[in-house]
């Protein structure tokens, strides 16, 4: 049987009609956005270290790749998280590190 080529298709094409899929495609491209908007506040060593993981209700939550990332991550906690109010809608409270292997 011959393996037909598939044509890709754009990912709005797909999530059209599909409100789930549509709103954590949504989600995604905000928090995408935020974790881009972040970094520009990080030192330059930082900004491969040091991310948006998700947002927890109130919590903003980062990731850092290391422990040591971590406790950097968390000195700077404040100013991102006064960065992030500046850019989103809903107030977020506090933040919450956790350590990844890698980011992106």
């Amino acid at each position: 049987m011959a393996r037909q080529d598939r044509k890709e298709r754009e990912i709005s094409d797909v999530s059209q009609g599909h409100e789930g899929l549509s709103r954590l495609l949504a989600t995604a491209r905000a928090l995408d956005q935020l974790d881009a908007e972040l970094r520009q506040v990080l030192p330059g060593s930082m900004r491969e270290n040091i991310g948006v993981a998700c947002i927890e209700g109130k919590t903003l939550v980062l990731a850092a790749t290391s422990p040591a990332w971590a406790s950097r991550a968390r000195l700077m906690a404040d100013d991102l998280l006064r960065e992030a109010n500046r850019q989103l809608d809903d107030r977020l409270e506090g933040t919450r590190v956790i350590v990844v292997p890698r980011l992106g």
